[in-house]
This record gives structure tokens, sequence and C-alpha cells, in this order.
């Protein structure tokens, strides 16, 4: 079945908080790479253009902790499936550094 994605997610800031400079901020990225392409391919267009910010706390050893704010235009359901999206990205080498980043995604139809 060929999968297209209905969606274009642009990264309109990022703010990355480490407890110093070192090869974590390259794990951060990946994160957020993996986020946006699962993003692309989980929304739809019923769930609109929107903009939405997400913090997600990482520390050792744990599951990164995520937190999304929306400025109240964002349907329930589609900040669900966001939600959900962070969730099913928090296997593996991510819990493996500590830190924080908050982005802003801008999301739009293709």
């Amino acid at each position: 079945m060929a999968n297209h994605m209905n969606k274009k997610i642009v990264l309109n800031g990022i703010e990355l908080s480490l407890p110093k400079y070192n090869a974590s901020a390259t794990t951060f990225f990946d994160y957020l790479e993996n986020v946006v392409t699962n993003l692309e391919e989980e929304l739809n267009e019923n769930d609109g253009n929107f903009e939405i910010s997400i913090n997600v706390d990482f520390s050792t050893n744990k599951p990164p902790q995520h937190q999304i704010l929306s400025n109240g235009k964002t349907r329930k359901q589609t900040k669900d499936k966001v939600a959900r999206v962070l969730s099913k990205t928090k296997a593996g080498k991510f819990n493996q550094v500590s830190g924080s980043v908050r982005v802003n995604l801008q999301v739009e139809d293709r």
C-alpha cells in the first residue's frame, strides 16, 4: 500500500537546554526528526492546519516526558494524535540523555 504524506511539518523554532554542549544535541535532533516523520504519517486533512508547541524533558534512564501547548484552535482529537505520536517516539536511545527541547511546529496541508 502506498503511503503518501498529507501534511508538511515546519519547525518554527527549536530551543535546547543542555547541562553542557555535547553529542546529546544530535540525539535531540534525531528525536525531533522521528517526531516530524511520525506526525506527517499520522495526521490527515481532518486535522486541519495548526501551530503547536511541544516541550520535551529528557532524563537519563527515563522515557522523555512531553507537554503539548496550543493556541486553543487545535482540535482535541488532533492534540490526542500528537500525544500518541510523542508516546510512540519515547523508546530507545532517547532515554540516554538529559536536557530539554522546546519546538514550535507549523502543520500545513501539502
